[in-house]
């Protein structure tokens, strides 16, 4: 009966090694190799390297609190001793002898802490355990205490053989003379044994946080890489502008197969999305040249009878018409929106007075600064700056800028305009001191559509288009500003030298 039974065993065991064998090599062709190889290895020496950084975090954070506890709790205790001493001790006894001793007595935690009382000189001793000390301890917080500040010390003691804190508070009379110190003792033996406990608590979890990661990766790995695969191939076709490009539909109605159905519908999205886009900014063009037009048209009218207009009249008609000519080109400018992603804005450049081109914006936009009662105060400090750019966007360009200030300006406010030559550039600073900028939001406000927390009207592209126009010129714009004190933006042209002035026959 034994031999049959050894028998029957033996074939159990040699049938269960076969089968080990066989899932052995199975795991180790279909799960150990390859990418899913280098997935696990990553994944596990993330996950062992986060737990042993939070391990080490995690236990040192909780033995600090430890320690800062035990060091509050001994400071605590020592600081009312030591006002005890100074407020009632030696105003009965007048003698540091019997202050002392009397202190001692009158310490009422000596099952939790030993409290030692030590002349300056070290000559008096008294601890609250009852024992004669025959030879003082000098550790660093005695020292700092005799100098009359507080301090502590958490090291290990020879006399005591185990790791102590200790916490000392120099002792003063009620006239405030120092006479001595009282120090504050406690055994660091169970918090370290408490630590010991709870870093081993730590250290297993750890242990089965890392398990259940590498367990969980073999399992789901193979049936996740595939598909992803072919869901990253048609993202990265949809990226480089393919949007006939789609995810071929998984039979398996799980996650990976919704975020495959997912980027389909995004892909038809952002094709109906670029025709819709492309369809609107024409039909808006088409609508705004109309009224433009017929603007245009009257200000030509009006200006052809100049004679009987006044100066001021005359100006103004002229602005009119030069305003609409900028509004014109500003309707372009949605079409130009698009070559602007693409870097194909072209520029029409040529020699101009770009301190001209300002101060007309400048006197442009003061009236209508005065009229939401904002004083522009405009200081030039050149008569004259040349240089090759594209004047109707170099006048885009200051009008956006002076527009924002007057924006961001509160009524009876003011906005220091000033121009001027450094370092063969030209700089036109605009400065208002209005609402300011959040620093959350000052790195994206020359961002495409980007308006930040900002209730003011606009539509959040006039920077951004500013911005490449100067990079465009060679130039830069340049945005500094703090919240509720005001911002200051720089614009920075390359002008003409000398020698460009003589080759263009200036």
């Amino acid at each position: 009966m034994n031999k049959q039974y050894l028998e029957k065993l033996k074939n159990q065991a040699a049938v269960l090694y076969e089968k080990g064998k066989y899932y052995g090599e199975l795991l180790k062709k279909h799960v150990f190799s390859g990418i899913t190889r280098r997935w696990l290895l990553n994944i596990f020496g993330v996950t062992l390297l986060v737990v042993v950084l939070a391990f080490s975090i995690i236990s040192t954070i909780i033995k600090n609190s430890y320690y800062n506890n035990c060091v509050s709790t001994l400071t605590a205790s020592g600081e009312y001793m030591s006002k005890y001493f100074e407020s009632y001790v030696y105003p009965q006894y007048h003698s540091v002898s019997a202050g002392f001793m009397a202190l001692v007595e009158d310490f009422e935690d000596k099952d939790v802490m030993e409290m030692q009382v030590i002349s300056l000189n070290g000559s008096i001793v008294f601890s609250s355990t009852g024992f004669a000390i025959e030879e003082i301890n000098e550790t660093p917080d005695l020292t700092s205490a005799r100098g009359g500040r507080n301090d502590h010390w958490i090291g290990y003691s020879a006399s005591a053989d185990e790791q102590i804190v200790s916490v000392s508070l120099p002792l003063y009379t009620d006239d405030g003379i120092l006479v001595g110190t009282v120090r504050m003792m406690s055994s660091l033996e169970q918090v370290n044994r408490a630590l010991t406990n709870m870093n081993l608590g730590i250290f297993f979890m750890g242990l089965f946080i890392v398990a259940l990661t590498a367990f969980t990766g073999t399992y789901f790995i193979k049936s996740i890489v595939l598909p992803v695969n072919l869901i990253n191939d048609a993202a990265l076709k949809i990226t480089e502008g393919d949007m006939t490009a789609r995810v071929k539909e998984n039979s398996k109605n799980d996650e990976i197969g919704q975020l495959g159905q997912t980027i389909n519908r995004m892909a038809e999205e952002l094709s109906q999305t670029e025709r819709l886009k492309n369809e609107f900014i024409s039909s808006i063009s088409h609508e705004l040249r109309t009224p433009l037009t017929a603007i245009r048209g009257w200000t030509e009218t009006m200006l052809a009878s100049s004679e009987q207009m006044d100066e001021t009249t005359h100006r103004g008609v002229e602005i009119i018409y030069s305003e609409t000519e900028r509004l014109s080109k500003l309707v372009e400018e949605l079409l130009d929106m698009s070559r602007l992603q693409s870097g194909n804005m072209k520029l029409t450049v040529e020699q101009c007075d770009l301190l001209a081109e300002f101060e007309e914006t400048v006197f442009m936009m003061s009236e209508r600064a005065k009229s939401e009662e904002i004083i522009i105060e405009y200081v030039p400090e050149e008569d004259s700056i040349q240089a090759l750019v594209d004047r109707d966007r170099v006048k885009q360009v200051f009008f956006n800028i002076i527009d924002n200030a007057i924006k961001h300006s509160p009524k009876g406010g003011r906005i220091e305009i000033a121009a001027r030559v450094a370092e063969q550039r030209a700089l036109f600073i605009v400065q208002d001191f209005g609402e300011g900028i959040d620093a959350e939001d000052l790195p994206h406000v020359k961002d495409m559509f980007y308006k930040g927390k900002s209730q003011k009207r606009g539509s959040g592209i006039g920077l951004g288009i500013s911005d490449e126009i100067m990079r465009l010129h060679g130039g830069s714009l340049e945005i500094e500003s703090t919240l509720h004190v005001g911002t200051v933006v720089t614009v920075s042209f390359p002008i003409l030298d000398a020698e460009e002035k003589t080759l263009l026959g200036e």
